[in-house]
């Protein structure tokens, strides 16, 4: 199935961008600098859950569920400016590494300093100036000393959990088209805040640009350093929260209903305190998409090394950020057409990216039946196969099919309830596995 995307909704966008330019209003004051928190330790966190739809746009087969979370506070001024600087610690680093700081003072009505933001997921610093993200749970975090907070972004429409001192907005932060600021945090006793943007909506939705984020009555602090701990999941639209806030089973798709912040990756991320990279796409497959009779050229071996979801030519440098476990969640829309995911030359080549990094390969919830047997089977002779190449780091983990009792989200997804319960499974498996 297609996806609605928002810039093709004209008046969708004009009515956002005028209650954007609602919220602009007031917004204003001095700009500062800042670090940036760890995504994770501040209520940020964010893991995957599976999910993704094809390259083509084609409809999920899986798919995560989201919920209206993050109420928006107000105020701030926006601006600032500053290069991002790529790297970060523990292995992170390099050219669009997650571990990047974004200075961000210098800007225009700013009064300069040392603050920097930190920028969580794959990021694109080649402009340095402007970083651009898409993948779901990219994300935003900073910490400042201040009454309230800006910020500057540009691009697709999309949409974003704000969390401010652990605490989720009420509000959703809806991101129009175009050049923009928008008051994330308003209203504030003096001190120091812990802020948090995280993108919700997925990749095929389209890309945003980072500009600045400025701050009123106190300027950014010094960014605490990034988890030691590092989650990467590849997954479909399970995975990217799809539909986990419609009244399921039977809503359609809309951004409005879709929330990587409560997948279980997410949840997960948080639970353990760890960075979190999530590369997925509703109705993405390993082999086949969804609905496709054969092979799918978009598949996931197609995209999963892109910096920017839409964007082929936008390499991802594996180096610059080198997780400690590697999930993937595919295979359900795989079996929508009775085939088997080709996992064993993706995971051959994700083994040369990540050679120390433990690869846990899982099925569920939406399968069941032959479809769940077949793939379950297939997942664990590539483990199997694997094996007598020497690969030791790798394991299965089941979820188990999804429960009525536990509501849907739209398109028979899962809903908050059974992304929790899947988290709470990964979480302990991760434990166990890494010693977590």
């Amino acid at each position: 199935m297609g996806f609605p995307r928002w810039e093709r909704l004209g008046l969708l966008s004009l009515l956002s961008a005028l209650l954007g330019a609602i919220q602009l209003a007031g917004c204003g004051g001095d700009g500062g600098t800042g670090t940036t928190v760890d995504s994770g330790a501040v209520g940020s966190g964010g893991a995957l859950a599976s999910g993704g739809s094809s390259g083509t746009g084609g409809g999920p087969g899986s798919g995560g569920s989201s919920r209206d979370a993050g109420t928006m506070a107000t105020g701030g001024a926006a601006a600032s400016g500053g290069a991002p600087r790529t790297g970060g610690t523990n292995g992170n680093g390099g050219q669009t590494g997650t571990g990047g700081m974004t200075g961000a003072g210098g800007g225009a009505g700013t009064g300069g300093g040392t603050g920097v933001v930190r920028l969580a997921g794959r990021f694109d610093t080649t402009d340095a100036t402007r970083p651009s993200f898409s993948w779901s749970g990219s994300a935003m975090i900073a910490r400042f000393q201040g009454t309230s907070a800006t910020l500057r972004i540009d691009g697709s429409p999309n949409q974003f959990t704000v969390v401010v001192d652990g605490t989720v907005a009420a509000q959703v932060l809806k991101v129009v088209s175009g050049t923009a600021q928008y008051a994330v945090a308003s209203g504030l006793s003096a001190g120091t805040h812990d802020l948090v943007v995280w993108k919700r909506t997925e990749g095929n939705q389209g890309a945003n640009r980072f500009l600045g984020l400025d701050v009123t009555g106190g300027q950014l602090t010094a960014a605490p350093a990034p988890p030691d701990r590092r989650i990467e999941i590849y997954g479909d639209s399970i995975t990217a929260g799809y539909g986990m806030d419609g009244a399921g089973p039977s809503c359609p798709y809309t951004p409005d209903t879709e929330n990587h912040y409560l997948t279980y990756g997410a949840l997960t991320a948080r639970t353990l305190k760890a960075d979190l990279h999530t590369v997925a796409w509703s109705g993405i497959g390993m082999y086949r998409n969804y609905g496709v009779a054969g092979a799918s050229a978009d598949a996931m071996p197609a995209v999963y090394a892109r910096t920017l979801a839409a964007e082929a030519t936008s390499a991802w440098d594996f180096a610059t950020w080198q997780p400690h476990v590697v999930v993937i969640n595919l295979g359900t829309n795989d079996a929508s057409t009775n085939g088997d995911p080709a996992y064993l030359g993706f995971v051959r080549t994700l083994r040369q990216k990540y050679p120390t990094a433990h690869m846990l390969l899982t099925i569920g919830p939406m399968l069941d039946g032959a479809n769940l047997m077949a793939i379950k089977g297939h997942l664990q002779k590539v483990i199997a196969t694997r094996g007598t190449e020497g690969d030791a780091k790798m394991s299965f983990l089941e979820f188990p099919v999804q429960q009525q009792a536990d509501g849907y989200g739209c398109d028979y997804h899962p809903s908050p309830a059974t992304d929790a319960k899947m988290a709470a499974l990964l979480t302990a498996e991760l434990k166990t596995r890494l010693g977590w």
